[in-house]
């Protein structure tokens, strides 16, 4: 399959929801058949997560038994998981080849222009992000605490951030913690 250039348009400042007040978010990335997709229209989901890895991190690929822990537990309760893969060298093939690797159910989209990378600043994979029902980004950053700095990892976490975000929203509550610093590999060397 060919490359190609995804024109991504990224609509969120002054746009309403109709009657609502709430901002309208919306952004194209592209799925694993090279269409364009906007995770936001997922009706009904009661939070949306934004996982952005890479095949090449470890650190990422070290997470894939939390995130598969994370997946089955909680998309039952309504929601909705996305693997994000920003690195716009890495192949379909080599993506789905990952996916089949560390197990992931979830659906993956590929964001070669960084659209969703830029809207929301994640900067590192793995960086996880929480948008609430009505669009607003309530959580980006780290999954847990398990790894302290690149290299340097406890034997277990001791804060889950990502599930303690997602049980807030899922509560209708604020998240205690919105912004937490994630540990891994720079997405700076992919522009």
């Amino acid at each position: 399959m060919g490359k190609r250039l995804v024109l991504a348009t990224v609509l969120a400042a002054g746009l309403t929801a109709c009657g609502g007040g709430e901002p309208a978010v919306s952004v194209e990335l592209l799925d694993l058949q090279d269409r364009t997709v906007d995770p936001f229209e997922t009706a009904g989901a009661e939070a949306l997560v934004f996982l952005f890895t890479r095949t090449d991190c470890p650190v990422s690929n070290r997470y894939a038994p939390e995130v598969r822990r994370l997946f089955a537990e909680l998309e039952e309760r309504g929601v909705r998981f996305w693997m994000v893969y920003p690195d716009p060298d890495t192949t379909v093939e080599a993506i789905q080849a990952h996916l089949d690797e560390y197990g992931y159910a979830l659906g993956a989209l590929r964001d070669p222009g960084h659209a969703l990378v830029n809207m929301t600043g994640v900067t590192i994979t793995p960086e996880a992000v929480v948008f609430s029902p009505d669009g607003k980004m309530v959580y980006r950053g780290r999954i847990d605490d398990r790894y302290v700095d690149f290299g340097k990892t406890r034997a277990q976490a001791t804060r889950r951030d990502l599930q303690d975000a997602l049980e807030a929203v899922l509560s209708g509550e604020p998240v205690r913690h919105p912004r937490t610093k994630a540990v891994g590999c720079f997405l700076s060397d992919l522009r």
